[in-house]
């Protein structure tokens, strides 16, 4: 329960502009398209119409960047709409989004031009489809271009290829180099001089070469302006031997009676990093969720971390049961021969706070890296370092509601400056490991417990939060009663950006400790999602999107997350299937209510929660959120006491 007494200022973000135009007559599945692109990151611009003159007016009025169409209209259908585009002679990519139409009839319209087709259920791929077709419009539009610069003259051709920030190479028809612009020196190494006569193969790795000759020779065959190869994924090789990733995108062309290829190539190396170290994150979460317990959820850390980024040994330190000095845990992994003397060392080392690397790094709650630890004044280990040949070293915490509950090294046999992507990678693990942590602890006490509910209960109580956080100008205040020895209830404050203040309400079915375990386990996802995400429907989505893979059929959760901030005294929400909050005013009369805006997480992992817009409040304004137990309390003559109360 929130009262209001102060006021603030918001922030924006920069996005994608986008400029749609939506063939649909229904205006709420319009505005479904719309909000799942905006959370895709586009800043939209759209109109919709739903008949063929509407469609013809638009297309001479504006200028578009993508068609978004639904198959059947009254009076209108999706076929006839293309016809127009088409006849219109704009290149327009033309996606068909419909409720459901046969494999023919899909089939059908792809021959006839259109660019993809998804399911009005299934929208998840939305926001990918069109920037693949907004990239594919772009290459074709490219390559008109190229076409009309080589018919036109040489020096306008060189141009446009040139300042291209992708690579752009014109291979013949034996796959040899005819041009390559600057570009390939910044992705290859190579300068454009040194490539031209080359075989185009050069540029893959080895074990890539036959694949792509015969993907070349295809494409060579297929009629001039056309693609007919979507761009693909391959491993490239520079000049120095090196491999990257790179995205391939083939158009050909007619030039003087002799065809030739137009490759762009983008490097993605970057971003296919990412996406492993996405999907790193991913397993980890998923299997140390499975570890039978802490010792086995930190050695399996350890050795991924390890094979992950090449780091040669590394250990866990835990707190002392009297949180006086951090002890080396038993789980360590290392590739390092004749290890077992440091080892030793670490296993009778007790760290008080700030001593070594790892009571520095216990005592800041920060990351430390150490360039060379065998020259750091603050590392008793020195000698059994320098003995196995250690040197680089790095200390990251594992929090937990902002306290250390452990403490992660890692060890290299070389010095090393800091490597800030490293360092954010083993800080993203050591994230998610936190909430482990706290829940392996709390499964180890359930088995040596034999009051396990009261246990659980004690558990539960610990992670709501101990105080509200003190706002000026704001009464911020929360209490639970459970009704068994442990409920699915739950509250937390949440730290946001932008100095927003998190409020969340929440309920997982059932009662026990099934419940409190997943809920613990939620509660440590929104506190990583929150401290990265000002979105609070961003938030919900990604949840949700990780609880539905560890959630089974029997179990759901509904949610209700408030992002309040205290300057401009406004707040947005997200509601995942929960109880309606309300905001009251000074005389208890109801102003606002804070209605479902989404399924409750765990059922469709595939779901995008949207936010709300801002709500305003004034002095002696009340925010309350509340859970199902209220409305469903029952009084001694078995009277429910109901929402209305």
């Amino acid at each position: 329960m929130v009262t209001v007494a102060a006021s603030f200022v918001g922030t924006t973000h920069q996005k994608t502009p986008l400029r749609v135009l939506i063939i649909e007559d229904s205006e709420f599945d319009a505005r479904i398209l719309v909000n799942t692109l905006r959370q895709g990151g586009y800043q939209l611009t759209f109109q919709r119409v739903d008949t063929a003159d509407a469609l013809r007016a638009a297309l001479n009025a504006e200028t578009w960047d993508i068609i978004l169409s639904d198959y059947n209209m009254p009076g209108f259908r999706a076929p006839e709409a293309l016809k127009i585009v088409q006849e219109s002679g704009l290149d327009l990519p033309f996606i068909i989004i419909s409720g459901g139409i046969g494999e023919d009839v899909a089939v059908a319209a792809m021959k006839a031009g259109a660019n993809d087709y998804l399911m009005k259920g299934n929208l998840a791929r939305l926001a990918p489809a069109v920037e693949r077709e907004l990239r594919e419009a772009g290459i074709r539009a490219a390559r008109r271009q190229a076409e009309e610069a080589l018919r036109e003259s040489e020096q306008r051709y060189r141009l446009l290829w040139e300042n291209s920030t992708d690579a752009v190479v014109l291979v013949d028809e034996q796959s040899v180099i005819q041009f390559a612009n600057p570009a390939v020196e910044d992705i290859f190494g190579y300068k454009s001089s040194e490539l031209v006569g080359q075989n185009f193969t050069s540029l893959l790795a080895e074990r890539m070469r036959g694949e792509y000759r015969e993907w070349l020779q295809r494409s060579l065959q297929t009629e001039s302006g056309r693609t007919r190869q979507q761009p693909t994924e391959t491993i490239g090789r520079r000049k120095e031997g090196k491999e990257i990733f790179a995205e391939i995108g083939l158009s050909n062309i007619e030039f003087q009676g002799r065809k030739y290829l137009v490759a762009f190539i983008r490097d993605i190396t970057e971003r296919k990093r990412a996406e492993e170290e996405s999907r790193l994150l991913q397993s980890i979460s998923l299997a140390v969720n499975e570890a039978s317990d802490l010792d086995a959820a930190l050695a399996l850390v350890l050795r991924t971390i390890c094979e992950a980024t090449g780091w040669a040994l590394g250990q866990a330190w835990l707190p002392s049961s009297d949180a006086s000095h951090l002890e080396c845990s038993p789980a360590w992994y290392t590739t390092v021969n004749a290890s077992d003397q440091f080892r030793a060392v670490s296993e009778d080392l007790k760290c008080s706070p700030g001593e070594g690397l790892p009571g520095r790094v216990w005592i800041s709650k920060q990351p430390v890296w150490v360039r060379d630890v065998t020259r750091d004044t603050n590392f008793p280990r020195t000698a059994a370092a320098s003995q196995i040949g250690i040197k680089a070293g790095v200390g990251v915490p594992v929090l937990a509601d902002d306290e250390v509950v452990a403490v992660i090294e890692f060890f290299l046999l070389e010095t090393r400056e800091e490597d800030e992507r490293q360092r954010k990678l083993i800080a993203a693990i050591a994230a998610q490991l936190g909430g482990v942590i706290q829940r392996k602890r709390a499964e180890q006490e359930l088995r040596e417990n034999e009051e396990q509910f009261r246990v659980a209960r004690e558990i539960q109580q610990r992670l709501f939060p101990k105080t509200a956080p003190q706002v000026p100008g704001f009464d911020i205040a929360g209490v639970s009663h459970a009704a068994e020895a442990t409920g699915g209830d739950y509250f937390d404050y949440l730290p946001m950006l932008g100095n927003r203040v998190g409020v969340v309400v929440g309920d997982v079915t059932g009662h026990g400790i099934g419940p409190a375990l997943l809920m613990a386990e939620t509660r440590a996802y929104l506190r990583i999602l929150a401290r990265n995400r000002e979105d609070v429907g961003e938030i919900l989505t990604r949840a949700n999107r990780v609880l539905a893979e560890d959630i089974g059929y029997e179990r759901f959760i509904t949610m209700l997350l408030v992002s309040l901030d205290p300057q401009k005294r406004t707040f947005t929400y997200a509601n995942a299937g929960h109880p309606a909050g309300y905001v009251l005013d000074g005389a208890g009369e109801i102003k606002a209510r804070l209605k479902r805006t989404g399924l409750p997480l765990g059922i469709k992992p595939d779901m995008a929660y949207p936010q709300a817009p801002a709500t305003s409040l004034s002095p002696g304004d009340v925010l309350l959120l509340l859970t199902d137990g209220i409305e469903e309390a029952m009084s001694p003559d078995d009277n429910i006491f109901g929402t209305e109360r």
